[in-house]
């Protein structure tokens, strides 16, 4: 049976020799480093910065790390630092970002880390350094139960805040340190330095992963690079292609305030999802409120691919040749499948920070409740957990146990979401294997897509409304009106 080759928009540049042979060579590697410039400009007004990084870590490799490091600083800098966001209740007392010098937060943050990861390599008996990951988090959570309850508000409060912020964008970055000690392509910690919030992009969800899986994924010669440059290239324009098609369906669903979009001026006139969501009259229709909440399934999904294609595809200029955050989630076969396709890294930031501990320590004798009780650790208690410390302005001004219970909403997502991953892992993939080709490309995936845009509804931190209000939307969704 004679097979069609795939139709692809790109081309497999990285599997042709010549290119390959041609990007190894100075002509070659400048026009890949001018083409990724030109499509960079189109998505990042700091393109200029970026491309002259990574021509140097184009034409220097044997410096990579140390440029990374550089690169990191440099671009931390002209980002103004780190974001510190001064909760409500300080700014009340009339102190102001002026009494903040940010690079020294940052340093006293960066400091406080390096003589914690200091005492763990040294006292690996202690009972801090038996599980340092668990008690980091245990001491950023202690801090800030202290902080939302120091009895005399004053200047000293912005400075621990401000601490805190900060430390809470890096904790994750800090984990992965701790979480790579024992490895041995685990770089000197100065040089990680270079990873905590890489100059190509990211969140607080390290992209791509920690130090140790940078080095395993570096180029080690000059082929190695080409190819990773080739692929970070093609992600780029991929990513292009993509924020084209997001703008245009926005613009069909719900027409823009400014002039039209590709000279586009019809619209389906959607309300948005959270319109829909805080209509308590019921004023929309049941496939009304199903058009908004698919639409802002699938303008979210095409959003959040082009975002982390884009850092990686400057991860990959960069020499590391990483794997991509969102990798075709609509031809998932499950629902734990979709989990790994739709957000990668934070998916292996929970598995290594939450599922292999559980994994690994609890229920030994009964492997299906291993897996089911490390799952819940890692998608159930690791995402609240993850997503409540990184409110930290809500924490301050609401107090740590009423910023807590304001996550319900978020907190029974993650549950249905647990539950569901739990019980894909178990049962739907023994029978991924014996799918028909309808069922694994058309019906399942449908499934699976379904199931994740009909959650999304509850896939929410607003304390404007209450978990009530959504279930009430989602019967709406299927029209049945309480009132």
């Amino acid at each position: 049976m004679v097979r069609l080759a795939a139709f692809r928009l790109i081309p497999p540049l990285e599997t042709y020799p010549r290119i390959v042979a041609f990007a190894q060579t100075v002509p070659g590697k400048s026009l890949l480093l001018t083409l990724f410039a030109a499509g960079l400009s189109v998505r990042s007004d700091s393109w200029l910065q970026l491309s002259a990084f990574l021509a140097a870590m184009t034409f220097l490799p044997q410096f990579r790390s140390i440029l990374l490091v550089i690169a990191t600083l440099v671009s931390l800098y002209w980002a103004n630092w780190p974001n510190v966001e001064i909760p409500w209740f300080i700014r009340q007392q009339h102190y102001s970002a002026a009494f903040l010098n940010k690079p020294l937060i940052m340093a006293a943050v960066l400091i406080f880390f390096a003589a914690y990861y200091t005492a763990v390599q040294q006292n690996k008996d202690r009972w801090y350094a038996r599980r340092p990951v668990r008690n980091l988090l245990i001491f950023y959570i202690l801090l800030l139960l202290l902080a939302t309850n120091l009895p005399f508000p004053g200047p000293h409060d912005l400075y621990l805040w401000a601490f805190l912020v900060v430390l809470g964008k890096y904790i994750w970055f800090f984990n992965y340190t701790l979480l790579d000690r024992h490895q041995a392509e685990t770089p000197h910690l100065a040089l990680q330095a270079g990873h905590y919030f890489p100059f190509w992009g990211g969140s607080i969800t390290p992209f791509p992963k920690g130090a140790a899986y940078l080095r395993k994924i570096e180029a080690k010669n000059a082929a190695q690079l080409a190819i990773s440059q080739l692929k970070g290239l093609k992600l780029l324009y991929w990513a292009l292609l993509l924020a084209l098609l997001e703008k245009v369906l926005r613009q069909l669903f719900y027409g823009t305030a400014g002039p039209p979009f590709l000279g586009l001026s019809w619209s389906l006139g959607l309300p948005t999802l959270q319109a829909v969501l805080h209509d308590v009259t019921g004023h929309f229709s049941w496939y009304t409120n199903w058009s908004a909440l698919v639409a802002n399934f699938f303008l979210r999904l095409l959003w959040f691919s082009v975002w982390g294609h884009v850092i990686i595809a400057g991860c990959r200029m960069a020499g590391y040749n990483a794997l991509r955050n969102t990798r075709n989630p609509l031809r998932s076969v499950s629902i734990a499948d979709f989990w790994n396709r739709f957000y990668y890294y934070f998916k292996e930031l929970l598995v290594d920070n939450f599922f292999y501990p559980a994994f690994l320590r609890y229920f030994k004798k009964w492997p299906r409740i291993r897996l089911f009780f490390a799952t819940f650790a890692a998608a159930g208690f690791g995402n609240v957990l993850y997503h409540f410390l990184r409110n930290t302005s809500a924490i301050a001004n609401q107090g740590f146990w009423l910023a807590l219970m304001s996550f319900r909403i978020y907190m029974f997502y993650a549950l249905v979401l647990s539950l569901a991953i739990s019980l894909s892992q178990l049962y739907e993939k023994k029978r991924a294997t014996e799918m028909t080709w309808t069922r694994r490309n058309i019906i399942t995936p449908v499934y699976v897509v379904g199931f994740y845009c009909l959650l999304s509804v509850f896939d929410s931190t607003d304390t404007k409304l209450t978990l009530t209000d959504h279930f009430v939307f989602v019967l709406k969704l299927f029209n049945i009106y309480l009132s």
